[in-house]
């Protein structure tokens, strides 16, 4: 492996390191909270809380989730210019006038969605309040990237699920319900919160104006991501919205619960990678040192990390939900695998489309997303009627593989930052050599009785196997 190559990993490497303590308290948080739900909670109870979720997703998503993007976009820039008391003048009074249209939107809506979704009033209504401490917290988290202040960011998310479980225990003992978890998340938040703005201290003015250029470039590098993350909201939650508004509420629930065991296992890890990644790079692009060998290398580390843990789920769903969750969710296994592929493709897709976000062309990214939301609709629609909660399953892992599938194909000159050779053979050795221990794991343990104790074992053997032969093969597959 050439120098060069070895001093990217080295710096991805450590860029990624400093941000995974905090991946692996979410893990850990989800390990937990995961089965609790499903044992506390009934069916129609985990369906409401899963779509009140869903629902803020999609608020933020279309609020302060592309206004705090933009933060970490044009900080740099505006920081170079020694401006950033002007950028964060426009961002504050942008979100003011977001939230008010939020209101707007609240009232205009909230009869359709309790009439459609089963939601109750009181559930929507935490959900709307959610949205503003959510909004701060999402402002602030990108405050610590751009800042590298990743031992603050890893301490708050400690507090916060330590606050959410307690939180948790105590409420739904009284009352075993999903007010009971949006409370819990809604105090936790707003702790959290006070306990960032305390802790930093933004030397910034607020001024009575909104700067016209920061305003436009904002919003055309911003507008566009609303429609695309709406669209990418639209196709991960399409199976659970159908099944809430036919009353299908274990569908639902069973559903919810393969996306959340694998999503909030694998997810923390994958965007670990955009996370650490995105202001490297923008930092890249602005002072002109972007070169496409690093690029490349953080898609290559990304399966070489991820894969082993992708290949978890895929290969042992059925011994997951035997050890985390009870017989009534024993679908989970059969769906687990399309789940998790599915994540793993989306995030490998948004690390692609950087692309678009360094050259400020998030329409194009746009304009894929909303046309494969639109055939994943129908798609879900067909394999719901045919094949339920499974045909749902693929209905996400085929929209998302075209999504890639798309987003590789099609490129554009300007955009040549990566290399696809170099990624797609990363990507079949690590796959290869899984497969290959998965068979001399099945066989060692042939003999054994099953049990969860066992089965513990096996995953556990299967992992450290898989992370050690690609280490001592680490020069060919990362070259």
């Amino acid at each position: 492996m050439e120098g060069s190559i070895k001093k990217n990993y080295y710096l991805i490497f450590n860029n990624i390191m400093t941000y995974l303590p905090s991946r692996i308290l979410i893990i850990l948080n989800s390990v937990i909270i995961v089965p609790l739900f499903a044992y506390f909670l009934d069916e129609k109870q985990i369906s409401i809380y899963l779509i009140a979720l869903q629902i803020l997703n999609l608020i933020c998503t279309c609020s302060f989730d592309w206004i705090t993007k933009a933060v970490l976009r044009f900080y740099e820039k505006y920081n170079i210019k020694q401006a950033l008391s002007t950028f964060f003048s426009s961002i504050f009074w942008l979100s003011v006038i977001v939230y008010i249209f939020i209101i707007i939107c609240y009232f205009a809506f909230k009869g359709l969605i309790l009439e459609r979704f089963a939601v109750d009033n009181m559930s929507f209504l935490f959900t709307t309040l959610l949205v503003i401490p959510c909004g701060i917290r999402q402002f602030l988290y990108q405050v610590l990237r751009v800042r590298n202040q990743a031992k603050l960011y890893t301490l708050s998310i400690l507090l916060y699920q330590l606050s959410f479980i307690v939180l948790f225990f105590a409420i739904t003992r009284i009352v075993p319900n999903a007010h009971a978890v949006l409370f819990a998340m809604l105090v936790a938040i707003i702790f959290i919160d006070i306990y960032i703005i305390r802790s930093i201290y933004l030397n910034y003015k607020i001024e009575y104006r909104i700067d016209t250029r920061i305003l436009s470039e904002v919003l055309k590098y911003a507008l566009p991501l609303i429609i695309t993350n709406t669209s990418y909201w639209a196709i991960l939650n399409y199976s659970k919205l159908i099944f809430q508004n036919m009353h299908e509420f274990l569908n639902t629930a069973i559903t919810g619960i393969s996306w959340m065991l694998s999503g909030n296992i694998i997810q923390p890890l994958v965007t670990v990678f955009t996370f650490a990644s995105f202001p490297v790079l923008i930092r890249k692009f602005e002072l002109k040192r972007l070169y496409k060998s690093y690029f490349t290398n953080i898609l290559q580390l990304y399966c070489f990390l991820l894969l082993p843990i992708l290949c978890i789920f895929c290969y042992f769903s059925k011994e997951i939900v035997y050890i985390m969750l009870p017989k009534n969710y024993e679908m989970v296994s059969v769906m687990l695998p399309f789940f998790a592929l599915g994540i793993f493709l989306h995030e490998f897709m948004k690390l692609i489309n950087i692309k678009y976000h360094l050259k400020n062309r998030t329409y194009i990214e746009m304009l894929f997303g909303v046309s494969i939301a639109v055939g994943a609709y129908l798609l879900n629609i067909k394999m719901i009627i045919l094949y339920s909660v499974l045909g749902a399953a693929v209905a996400l892992f085929l929209s998302e593989a075209l999504l890639v599938f798309i987003n590789l194909v099609v490129k554009f000159r300007s955009f040549d930052y990566l290399n696809y050779t170099k990624i797609l053979k990363t990507f079949l050795l690590l796959a290869f050599i899984g497969i290959i221990l998965l068979g001399a794991v099945q066989f060692i343990f042939m003999p054994f009785t099953a049990n969860k104790y066992l089965y513990i074992t096996k995953i556990f053997i299967y992992v450290i196997s898989y992370y050690a032969v690609s280490y001592r093969l680490r020069d060919k597959i990362l070259a």
